[in-house]
């Protein structure tokens, strides 16, 4: 994503137009952030604005370290969904106990190529979405964004065992439901 130093510093003068041109401008990569955290898409628009101020109260900032502005306002986007999720303390009631782990399907062989060439990205993400919502965003903050269990950890106030065991979580949950999707697709197709 290019940005014009033009385009930045009519920002920070705080005009209306330039804010809402660099809006049009971040609004699919943001949106694209806030889906793969949230399932309902006015949750998705309202932390999308939230945090799309955040990045116009911050330019100034990011325009003295020159940062590249895409792998910022990402980041910028990211925490401020985590800022959110924290405040929102529901999650620890829905957190899933590990005895509802189904039995035997940690060790199931699935080729992920077969996988990726069945179902496209939508149906993946679907899946995600259907994650409980710790997991949901822990799995997103490692296997996507590439955060370490221990920044996970210190983002959410967990431990880093906790970490890995919502990533592993995911995992199971993904694959037992791409099993369930090949099954059908390979009864469709015989």
């Amino acid at each position: 994503m290019e940005v014009e130093s033009r385009l930045i510093e009519a920002c920070i003068r705080e005009d209306r137009r330039a804010q809402s041109e660099l809006y049009r401008r971040c609004y699919p990569v943001l949106m694209a952030v806030c889906s793969r955290y949230l399932r309902n898409r006015d949750d998705c628009l309202a932390s999308l604005n939230y945090g799309f101020l955040k990045v116009l109260n911050g330019l100034k900032t990011w325009q003295k370290g020159k940062a590249p502005f895409e792998p910022w306002i990402r980041r910028i986007m990211i925490n401020t969904l985590i800022d959110e999720f924290r405040k929102n303390k529901r999650y620890q009631e829905q957190t899933v106990a590990v005895e509802e782990l189904p039995s035997g399907l940690a060790e199931a062989e699935l080729d992920l190529g077969e996988a990726d060439q069945r179902m496209d990205a939508e149906a993946v993400e679907a899946i995600i979405h259907r994650l409980p919502p710790v997991s949901r965003q822990v799995f997103n903050l490692f296997a996507i964004d590439g955060y370490s269990h221990k920044e996970i950890g210190e983002l959410l106030h967990i431990s880093e065992g906790t970490s890995k065991w919502h990533v592993n979580f995911a995992r199971v949950r993904i694959r037992e439901e791409l099993l369930k999707t090949l099954g059908t697709t390979k009864t469709i197709l015989q």
